[in-house]
């Protein structure tokens, strides 16, 4: 099997065919593997400059680190992480998580309270496609769209709410609806449920590895796979063998002039890249792929003294909805979920900046960035100190977004690379969620489909 692409989806990938038996070489572009998903150890802190980790809700990323013995190193975060605040009107305020906090909130005005409140009397299930904002519209009132759409999609995407599609992002939302036309029926029933002790699929935990964030997964897989992974290696096409029109045998052309002949393929690059290398191979779904948006990120690592920091650090962090005179997304306090991410008596924290709605941030400098930042933490949180460390990571087309009409785009892309080169699948995060386990899922799913059947892959 060859597999393009060493991201976390590529390496899963290649992982899962190798503990099948199957002879696999991966190639990568870049220097390094693990793509996005990357820690960094500089003065004590621990930075992860892409996902700082996943959710244990579902059993993708558990089994994959169990599977390169990383079971033990699973590091689930503090309790303070389901505590999470909005900066709205001045101030850091708790995001409600129950009715009695919701009631007590100042998040919303009583009309908005009232309103999301009588939902049940509002919500009709619909069988159209919606924007994330309509959709909470629709069924809690204009009021909470404007304040909880933006930050409801920020820190996963860092998307526009008006444009991203709820059907993709959050398909677990559009059944709840079909099942009880309401929300907050739906809520109500599977909370009845798990309360009589039936399985019920929960949010998980967010969970990390000890000693080195997310760069142990990658590290694990990498040392797994040894010398079958090759860094620095540019695939430039991919075309059909010699004769074999729309057989499974493909043939990899890399920069070098070198190529591999194949019949298994595994295409886990970033979209608009496996787009420019499916374009003679497979135009219609180089097209439909080329229709993913990306937009470009900043993720800026800080860290204070615990004493220079005069807010309470007893959440997650907190989301900045637009329009409130701060130009970064939000910030996570690291080393409050994860304590090792930091040393002892320090803050260790990361700010999100750019995204759809703000793309001229790509065009400052690291300075310029700090300095927002900066700033920023001092509106927010009262930073005044300046901080003992810093690191600007800048992630160009950083973030697939999942638009309106990205299911049709993606059921278009597979279907017609299908059609040209049945031995070829795509894995990615651009496909089916941007979360670790969405690309460990769809890339393990992508390189069983192409091995033997042979029960209990890893």
């Amino acid at each position: 099997m060859l597999v393009i692409g060493a991201g976390i989806s590529g390496l899963s990938a290649a992982f899962t065919a190798l503990r099948a038996g199957v002879q696999v070489t991966v190639l990568e572009a870049g220097p390094t593997t693990g793509g996005k998903a990357r820690s960094s150890h500089e003065h004590g802190y621990t930075l992860d400059w892409g996902p700082n980790g996943f959710l244990t809700n579902v059993s993708d990323t558990v089994e994959l680190a169990a599977a390169v013995g990383l079971r033990d190193a699973l590091l689930p975060a503090a309790a303070a992480a389901e505590r999470r605040y909005l900066y709205w009107d001045g101030d850091l305020r708790p995001i409600p998580s129950s009715p009695g906090s919701f009631l007590r909130t100042d998040l919303l005005s009583p009309p908005g309270k009232l309103r999301a409140l009588t939902e049940v009397l509002y919500a009709r299930s619909v069988k159209r496609e919606e924007s994330v904002q309509g959709f909470i519209t629709r069924h809690f009132g204009y009021e909470a769209a404007r304040v909880f759409a933006g930050p409801f999609v920020q820190g996963i995407s860092a998307g526009d709410p008006r444009q991203l599609s709820l059907d993709a992002m959050f398909p677990r939302l559009r059944q709840l609806e079909a099942s009880h036309g309401s929300l907050l029926r739906g809520l109500a029933a599977a909370r009845k449920v798990a309360l009589a002790g039936a399985p019920q699929r929960s949010t998980g935990r967010l969970t990390s590895f000890r000693d080195g964030g997310v760069q142990r997964l990658v590290d694990a897989l990498t040392a797994e796979l040894g010398d079958r992974v090759r860094t620095g290696t540019v695939v430039t096409k991919i075309r059909h063998a010699p004769g074999r029109e729309g057989s499974s045998g493909a043939v990899v052309e890399l920069a070098s002039g070198e190529t591999h002949t194949t019949e298994r393929l595994v295409i886990a690059t970033p979209a608009f890249v496996t787009a420019d290398l499916l374009e003679a191979l497979a135009p219609a779904a180089s097209a439909a792929l080329r229709a993913v948006r990306y937009v470009d990120v900043h993720v800026l690592g800080f860290g204070f003294d615990r004493i220079d920091v005069p807010y309470p650090l007893d959440g997650f962090g907190f989301l900045v909805p637009r329009g409130q005179k701060v130009r970064i997304l939000g910030g996570l306090w690291s080393s409050v979920l994860f304590p090792d991410q930091a040393p002892e008596g320090k803050l260790g924290m990361r700010v999100l900046a750019g995204g759809a709605l703000d793309p001229g941030f790509s065009d400052l400098s690291d300075d310029e960035a700090v300095t927002v930042a900066r700033r920023d933490l001092e509106v927010t949180m009262g930073i005044v100190t300046d901080p003992e460390y810093q690191r600007v990571i800048r992630w160009q087309r950083g973030i697939p977004q999942f638009e309106l009409g990205h299911r049709e785009r993606i059921e278009s892309a597979r279907a017609a690379l299908a059609l040209a080169l049945p031995g070829a699948r795509l894995a990615g995060n651009y496909l089916d969620g941007v979360g670790i386990n969405d690309a460990v899922r769809t890339a393990r799913a992508a390189a069983r489909s192409l091995l033997p059947l042979t029960p209990d892959i890893p």
